[in-house]
């Protein structure tokens, strides 16, 4: 249990922050950040075109696309922009496969 903030007494978050001791900033913010609101028109088969911002432990790609978190399979380079076939959809993520890489 995180200790509270000596600060503010009736804080609900811990001592580190809202985000806790795993927050990670981001390398790259683009346009494709901004949430545009959620599209149910995503399904899976589909082809997004995403920018990998980081790499998560496993080494898949990570990045956003309308307000979701897109892990791309098989990408592993920041700052590049593939084209990734959406495999499942779930709550707030996106599972892709990669298919081409610029």
């Amino acid at each position: 249990m995180p200790r509270k903030n000596p600060k503010e007494a009736n804080s609900s978050r811990g001592w580190k922050g809202r985000l806790g001791r795993k927050a990670r900033g981001t390398l790259y913010v683009t346009k494709f950040d901004k949430i545009e609101g959620r599209s149910p028109s995503i399904k899976p088969g589909d082809i997004i075109e995403v920018l990998v911002q980081s790499v998560n432990r496993r080494g898949e790609g990570e990045g956003m696309y309308k307000g979701r978190t897109v892990i791309i399979v098989g990408a592993a380079d920041p700052g590049l922009t593939v084209m990734a076939k959406v495999r499942r959809i779930t709550e707030g993520k996106i599972i892709t496969e990669m298919v081409e890489s610029e």
